[in-house]
């Protein structure tokens, strides 16, 4: 009987004071969109970098800006506020003529429903071009800089980690099946004219070819029009002339 009773005691106990925790009603906090190490706890979300090449920019482009999202938790903002972001000096290899952060950047106040659970907003860090890049990416990574009227949120992304270079990436969307059915073999002539041309928007993605694959079919298909309308026709490297697979 002891012992009966010694094992339904907790789940009671647990059961009396389980209640539901409000989403705005700590201390304002923000972190970043994007996990900037692995999370160490539940383990779910792995790291990840905001990845820009210069190669799908205009030719002769020199400085970019690139977005970083900002989220915040806690108690709703009535009004704007500021923060700050500091260069961190372990695992950047950016020089400082090579990027540019404002003293202060601004996460705006706006009015949201009540199911929202997160708030974002989007600052942006400049990017100026080097020689130096067009040998090897440089890295910036930059650290959110709290003060007495916002404070840092989740630590695994309180950094932010930025790679850039001048040399197109082969997206992680471009698979075999990609290959054999929609766009045909990868190039970086193709890729770049594909996103100047047709996809400007970069909708393009694992997700929209796995959910949407009707959609990434006319994408494909403009691009077989646009490249059928050209008068010499278009080329790859070796002079072959540029094929879709579809």
């Amino acid at each position: 009987m002891k012992k009966c009773i010694l094992f339904i005691l907790p789940a009671l106990l647990f059961a009396c004071t389980e209640k539901k925790i409000p989403t705005f009603n700590d201390g304002r906090e923000i972190f970043f969109e994007k996990f900037y190490m692995d999370e160490v706890y539940p383990g779910t979300a792995s790291a990840d970098s905001t990845v820009i090449s210069y190669f799908f920019y205009p030719d002769g482009t020199r400085d970019i800006e690139i977005p970083l999202v900002v989220c915040l938790s806690g108690r709703l903002l009535t009004s704007d506020v500021t923060f700050g972001l500091k260069t961190v000096a372990d695992g950047t290899t950016a020089v400082g003529e090579e990027y540019t952060l404002e003293p202060v950047y601004t996460f705006k106040s706006t009015t949201v429903g009540e199911d929202v659970t997160e708030v974002k907003d989007t600052v942006f860090v400049k990017i100026h071009r080097s020689a130096r890049m067009d040998d090897a990416p440089v890295r910036l990574i930059v650290e959110l800089v709290p003060n007495e009227m916002i404070g840092l949120g989740q630590y695994e992304r309180c950094r932010a980690k930025i790679i850039v270079s001048t040399i197109a990436i082969k997206p992680d969307w471009w698979t075999t099946e990609v290959t054999n059915n929609l766009l045909g073999t990868y190039s970086e002539k193709k890729y770049k004219l594909f996103l100047n041309e047709i996809d400007t928007n970069a909708e393009m993605s694992a997700r929209l070819i796995q959910e949407r694959p009707d959609q990434a079919i006319k994408l494909v298909m403009k691009f077989k029009a646009w490249l059928s309308e050209q008068n010499p026709p278009v080329t790859e490297e070796d002079g072959s002339i540029m094929k879709v697979a579809i």
